[in-house]
């Protein structure tokens, strides 16, 4: 399927209203979802633009491969996106291993990850179980697994599972909007979105499934300042000072990764990419333009990769 080479956005040029965004949602899905089966786990993604230099843009909590359609189309323009979907697994490492799949079926031989809440404890964990795959490091509104973090985690967890699918839903429609449209400029938007997202796309199982891998996520990992001594590549780290992720958890991940650097925005919220959309994409645009980041073509390099390699804890 053939997709029209789009004119670089402008950040005048930008509307934030609803029907703006319907637009750029039938856009973004002109490109078709290609799918790569990892054990018995189909993953489906898409592919954007033509670019040497790839980031792999991967989703939080919401699972799906097109809640930020908006950044994808942007950073097209200059980067080939890579934009999975998580399916229904048992462990953060299947997750790990199944972004290495994708970079595989794409001959891909390394890539930038982007990961934003949940996504940034899957790009941690990819960074350390794949490093020769991973030439940079975006970490959004994120943290690291917390010991006395645990027993929360486990408790929303039992919370979610206990639940009418109806008053998850609910409540899972309430945080979504109050995260990307506080201000409701694109309220019709959202409101259509998530009545997809919650009707069709996501199901009960997959969310306490989810929840499930937080929780063990933050049972079993342990990250310290000395994990990536040897991996070569940078790291950014995007937080704001009015997120969900308190002071101590955003001290917390800048203290596991000193050498990163780090950008604090002013009334981000936890989706610093939806409420500070310019430049959010202008940061990190600079910084993969900054970072060295080989080519994607070397095929020839794929077959000794280690998908599945372990990382020892």
């Amino acid at each position: 399927m053939q997709v029209r080479r789009r004119r670089p956005m402008r950040l005048a040029d930008r509307d934030t209203g609803s029907a703006a965004k319907a637009a750029a949602l039938r856009d973004f899905r002109r490109f078709p979802e290609r799918c790569v089966r990892v054990g018995t786990a189909e993953w489906r993604y898409r592919a954007l633009g033509t670019a040497a230099r790839v980031l792999l843009a991967i989703p939080g909590g919401e699972l799906v491969n097109d809640l930020g359609f908006e950044f994808a189309l942007a950073i097209s323009d200059t980067h080939r996106v890579i934009y999975p979907a998580y399916p229904r697994v048992t462990s953060i490492e299947e997750l790990a291993d199944g972004l290495c799949a994708i970079l595989d079926a794409e001959r891909i031989e390394q890539a930038a990850i982007l990961g934003a809440s949940f996504g940034g404890s899957v790009a941690q964990v990819s960074v350390r179980r794949h490093p020769d795959r991973i030439s940079a490091l975006i970490l959004s509104n994120t943290s690291v697994p917390l010991r006395h973090l645990t027993p929360a985690k486990r408790l929303l967890e039992l919370s979610f599972r206990a639940m009418p699918w109806s008053v998850t839903t609910g409540l899972l429609r309430k945080v979504l909007v109050k995260t990307v449209d506080p201000a409701g400029d694109a309220r019709d938007f959202w409101s259509e979105y998530l009545d997809e997202l919650l009707s069709s796309r996501l199901t009960k199982a997959d969310v306490v499934s989810n929840l499930h891998i937080q929780y063990d996520y933050y049972r079993r990992f342990r990250f310290t300042p000395h994990d990536l001594d040897e991996w070569p590549g940078r790291i950014l780290i995007a937080e704001s000072d009015t997120d969900v992720l308190g002071p101590s958890l955003r001290q917390a991940l800048r203290e596991t990764y000193p050498g990163a650097e780090v950008r604090t925005y002013h009334n981000g919220g936890h989706a610093t990419m939806f409420l500070r959309f310019d430049e959010y994409l202008a940061m990190v645009r600079e910084f993969l333009d900054s970072a060295t980041l080989p080519d994607s073509s070397g095929q020839e390099h794929i077959s000794s990769r280690r998908c599945g390699a372990r990382w020892p804890r």
